[in-house]
């Protein structure tokens, strides 16, 4: 029995009462647990041993307003007073500096690297791990990162002989399923170029892919991703191993000076190749269906791709060994 309000208990609430009462409490219980849920989930949660922390969004995608194009901005543009990025190394725990100063990115010529070439991952277990075998093959790691990367908003866009393929052989592979090149070359923003590093241990553990920079005056100007399996050399120089390795360019705008009708300038640092802005941004993005895989490839690409080539190349529809070095510190 429960008591009444009057405090005598030989006078029980009618059903129907008891029912409503618990309905409504459940219903507020479950209104406060959807509030609550809405709430937690609309922050990004950040964890201090994650192996790949939310990047900090360096693009806003605005593909309602431009149809095909990842951002109508420039994420290559340095800001004064921009916080440092940087490569940890768990070889040696060094960390290494991304460039953010535009001085040093102007004056740097390029192709050479006074610190040598440096690993992530210490080398005694890229070598035991090289002789188990069985490392990912290019495209599904190439298409992992492009996942990442697309994912947090960055801008990792395809480069020289790559983009020379999907506008020429419309693939990476040829009719076999053999690369038509020997690396994948990208450009990288400053913000994704941190990014990718953050990535070195989840390529280690899912792929057997390793990551090594080359660095200069104490900042890393060219990242290469390669598969452990068959990397025997650790020199600088193109990394070898059982699959085509993965070369990712770092590349600034260089603000204009002087005549204002001239359009600022984006560099790539390793190769020393400068393009007009507009030339390059806003990016665009494709899918591209490849022979070597089962799902479309998701690229991002220079805005005007084909006159960037032409640029570089010449008449770049016709294959030729010259295409490999016509590259070097052109000024589009």
């Amino acid at each position: 029995m429960t008591p009444t309000s009057d405090g005598n208990a030989d006078e029980p609430i009618p059903l129907g009462l008891e029912k409503k009462s618990r309905t409504k409490i459940v219903f507020l219980l479950g209104s406060f647990v959807f509030v609550v849920y809405n709430l937690l989930d609309s922050f990004e949660m950040t964890y201090p041993n994650a192996t790949s922390p939310p990047l900090q969004r360096e693009l806003t995608l605005q593909k309602d307003l431009f149809p095909n194009v990842v951002s109508p901005s420039n994420p290559t543009r340095l800001t004064p007073n921009m916080a440092k990025l940087w490569f940890a190394s768990h070889a040696d725990e060094q960390k290494y500096e991304v460039p953010t100063d535009i001085e040093w990115i102007k004056n740097y010529g390029g192709l050479t690297a006074n610190g040598g070439v440096r690993y992530l991952t210490n080398r005694t277990w890229i070598q035991t791990r090289g002789k188990q075998g069985n490392c990912a093959g290019a495209l599904p790691v190439f298409n992992w990162i492009m996942k990442q990367v697309i994912e947090n908003d960055g801008c990792l866009m395809l480069a020289y002989g790559e983009l020379i393929h999907i506008h020429r052989e419309k693939d990476f592979v040829n009719e076999q399923g053999k690369f038509i090149d020997d690396d994948i070359d990208l450009w990288a923003s400053p913000g994704t170029l941190a990014h990718v590093a953050t990535l070195e241990r989840q390529l280690n553990s899912k792929f057997g892919w390793t990551m090594r920079c080359f660095i200069h005056d104490g900042k890393v100007v060219l990242v290469q991703i390669v598969a452990t399996c068959g990397h025997t050399k650790f020199t600088a120089g193109k990394s070898k191993s059982s699959q085509p390795g993965i070369e990712v360019y770092p590349m600034f705008t260089i603000p204009r000076q002087g005549n204002e009708t001239q359009h600022d300038v984006v560099k790539d640092i390793w190769q020393g190749t400068q393009f007009p802005e507009p030339v390059m941004f806003p990016a665009k993005e494709m899918a591209l269906k490849s022979r070597g895989m089962k799902e479309p490839l998701d690229l991002q690409i220079p805005h005007h791709s084909l006159q960037l080539m032409e640029c570089l190349y010449g008449n770049w529809k016709v294959p030729s060994s010259k295409h490999a070095g016509n590259r070097m510190k052109v000024v589009c």
